[in-house]
């Protein structure tokens, strides 16, 4: 199995949404229609309100300290893997805004007796920590609220609301959670290095590396393209307009699963698709390499392709009408 199937791009999942999440092991969902995207290049039929109404997935912060759409049923073992680590990247921001443990612990009893009356607003948890002495000012509330996420108590919606999070067991042991990554990483994105599982996780290379086993996946050495030979794979696909076309949206798991970019993006066009200030562009995907980006401008779907690179036009065609079947309106090329 090559990178795109095991991505669930070629041939796509079959499945729902929660099926597309498990596979990828996370959607990255700090842009709520960027991950509604990232379903849809990877199913048939689906649409953005099946992704909001999934029971099964929830959004919460995971790998990399980010915004991620996971299974309910990882978030134990996850968060057991990120929470420890993220929480320790922004001490130096807690200090700087006079947040401590005797704070949070008054600005968790508070969110968790909120929460208990249903969803809630960013507004309306900041009114509930200060009935209980809290001073949520600024970007007190959002670290306050990543904090009590990353402990499993609550989950931001596609919505953007923020829900109780009701417990799905007890995380297993480090070193089952960590093979349990690796098995899972090389499953959605195989083949994969220790450095691919890192870059996608957060984590040090060198616990990804103790818990690489050989059934795992993980270890095995893929044939890495170099941007030259980047560049000639995109030539050979589409001179001739040859290849399947898939509309990836911003920030895919495609473009973040793996150490690097070589394996989708040439590199003459690295800048068009990571333009800097952490975005990442919707790209437009030939036969599993980059050959454009794009974006929807009001009802006009615009391609801009890298240099002399031919999309498929059918194929192109086909997959704007699908991003417009997926979002409930009318999309033209």
């Amino acid at each position: 199995m090559d990178r795109t199937a095991a991505n669930g791009l070629e041939p796509r999942l079959r499945g729902g949404v929660l099926d597309v999440v498990r596979r990828l092991c996370g959607v990255q969902a700090q842009d709520a229609a960027a991950a509604r995207l990232a379903i849809r290049a990877r199913s048939e039929g689906l649409t953005a309100a099946d992704v909001d109404a999934e029971p099964g997935v929830v959004r919460t912060w995971g790998w990399r300290g980010t915004l991620h759409l996971l299974a309910r049923e990882d978030v134990p073992w996850v968060l057991s893997l990120v929470a420890e680590r993220a929480n320790r990247s922004v001490a130096a921001r807690w200090r700087a805004l006079r947040l401590d443990d005797g704070i949070y612990a008054r600005a968790r009893a508070a969110i968790v007796e909120r929460l208990a009356h249903g969803p809630a607003t960013r507004a309306q948890l900041r009114e509930a920590l200060g009935a209980a002495g809290v001073d949520a000012a600024g970007q007190r509330l959002p670290h306050l609220l990543r904090r009590a996420a990353f402990e499993g108590l609550l989950h931001h919606p596609l919505d953007g609301t923020f829900a109780a999070l009701e417990p799905t067991g007890e995380p297993p042991p480090r070193e089952r959670a960590l093979a349990e990554l690796a098995r899972r990483h090389a499953e959605g994105y195989g083949p994969a290095t220790p450095a691919d599982v890192a870059a996608f996780s957060g984590l040090p290379r060198g616990q990804i590396l103790q818990s690489s086993k050989p059934e795992s996946g993980v270890g095995r050495s893929p044939d890495r393209p170099t941007p030259e030979t980047g560049a000639a794979r995109l030539q050979d696909l589409t001179p001739g307009g040859v290849g399947w076309v898939r509309l990836l949206g911003a920030f895919d798991p495609f473009l973040l699963g793996y150490r690097g970019y070589e394996h989708v993006v040439p590199a003459a066009h690295v800048r068009k698709v990571w333009p800097g200030g952490g975005w990442i562009h919707p790209v437009v995907l030939v036969g599993g390499m980059a050959a454009g980006i794009w974006r929807i401008d009001g009802g006009r779907l615009e391609v801009e392709p890298f240099g002399d690179a031919k999309v498929p036009e059918l194929a192109l065609a086909a997959e704007a009408q699908d991003v417009g079947r997926f979002l409930g309106r009318a999309v033209a090329l």
